[in-house]
């Protein structure tokens, strides 16, 4: 037996984002996995947007895979693209919103994880 889970984004079910209409989420990892992180696949569709929220437990940790966005902290709005990295520390306000003619697609993890 092999003592880790692999997860594969390939497989597995979409569902829609319980907060966010037409926001697409994969769980990937739980904390059953890694009692100090959360993993999922979040799909954003072109013109879409991850609303203004915050986490009052957890950074929250952005990979983007595909795609272009802008990804709002606080007040700041910054370009955040395929390949790039951001860390959201606990009880910041944030959002993300694609801006590009493909959908995007990220990495969240969430350390330590949501329950």
């Amino acid at each position: 037996m092999f003592p880790a889970r692999i997860a594969d984004t390939t497989t597995g079910e979409w569902k829609e984002h319980p907060r966010f209409p037409g926001i697409l989420m994969k769980p990937l990892l739980t904390s059953a996995d890694n009692a100090l992180a959360n993993v999922s696949l979040v799909r954003v569709p072109p013109g879409r947007e991850v609303g203004r929220h915050f986490h009052p437990t957890q950074v929250e940790t952005v990979y983007l895979i595909t795609g272009k966005s802008i990804l709002t902290v606080g007040d700041t709005e910054v370009p955040l693209e395929a390949g790039q990295i951001v860390a959201i520390p606990i009880g910041v306000e944030h959002a993300l919103r694609n801006v590009g003619p493909e959908s995007v697609e990220l990495l969240a993890f969430f350390t330590p994880p949501i329950s």
